[in-house]
């Protein structure tokens, strides 16, 4: 597991820095560096600006293999050889799936090893370094890139060009036969959106490890990203249940029936409420 930091005041200034990052007018938002942020909440300091040199170093070494006036499929191309091929960017086994650093990308790019939508970071930074713009496509359960030319890639699988039905085929694999690729699954989607699914992930992956604050830190960064939602404030506060907080976590669940109050899950969220309170602290 990652090493953690306990300091309130730490996390405090980390989701405050979030928060300015994303505040920015939406192509303004520095990805990279927003997926540092991320990365580096709750832990030890991590070394950003060696970060974003390594998304330097590999731009530079792309631009070295191109030629004057190559076609925006030949940068492509140039791109995902040097990515996946000379560097050994993958995607995880399906035993290292659940790994949290495959959504840390301090850690995937020394790693070289992450869940596609990370990969499709280092990927989308890289290109825009070089002046090529691709742009990130959430399909259900799976992340990957797309190009102006309506040409799309999977960073999991080597950058390996997709047609529709191998986005439907990637589709099925992840979430079932139950759900159809349509055109609006193709659309391209913002910075903003991209923070939200890694958070996701990170939070899903911490779930897994039983790793209650650094899952809370997720979630915070979450609540961020979008303010609106109570189910964030929901799961902040049986996750402080989890942890003991018991106060904590009770004015959390108030807060999400006042707001939600025929909520579907409300029941449970009262009966829960009923265990913490018997046990404030």
């Amino acid at each position: 597991m990652v090493e953690r930091l306990d300091p309130i005041a730490t996390r405090i200034s980390g989701q405050a820095r979030f928060a300015r990052l994303v505040a920015r007018p939406e192509p303004e938002i520095d990805l990279a560096l927003g997926a540092l942020v991320i990365a580096g909440q709750g832990r030890q300091p991590i070394d950003e600006a060696a970060a974003l040199g390594q998304l330097d170093g590999f731009a530079e070494r792309v631009r070295i293999r191109l030629d004057a006036g190559d076609a925006r499929d030949v940068v492509a191309d140039r791109l995902h050889d040097v990515l996946y091929r000379e560097l050994g960017f993958r995607g995880p086994t399906a035993a290292e799936y659940g790994d949290p650093r495959n959504s840390l990308l301090d850690e995937v790019l020394v790693r070289r090893v992450g869940l596609p939508i990370s990969l499709a970071i280092v990927e989308l930074e890289t290109a825009w370094r070089i002046g090529l713009p691709l742009n990130g496509i959430g399909l259900p359960g799976h992340f990957i890139v797309g190009g102006p030319d309506g040409r799309r890639f999977d960073p999991a699988d080597g950058g390996r060009a997709l047609t529709a039905d191998d986005c439907q085929a990637l589709i099925r694999r992840s979430v079932g036969d139950g759900v159809l690729l349509h055109a609006g699954m193709l659309r391209p989607i913002g910075r903003r959106q991209i923070l939200a699914r890694v958070l996701r992930n990170l939070k899903a992956a911490r779930l897994g490890e039983r790793d209650w604050p650094g899952a809370v830190d997720a979630i915070d960064l979450l609540r961020v990203l979008e303010p609106t939602d109570p189910e964030h404030g929901r799961d902040r506060g049986l996750l402080l249940g989890r942890m003991g907080r018991f106060t904590e976590a009770v004015a959390a669940l108030r807060r999400y029936l006042d707001e939600r109050p025929d909520a579907h899950d409300a029941d449970d969220v009262r009966q829960v409420m009923g265990i913490f309170a018997g046990r404030l602290n």
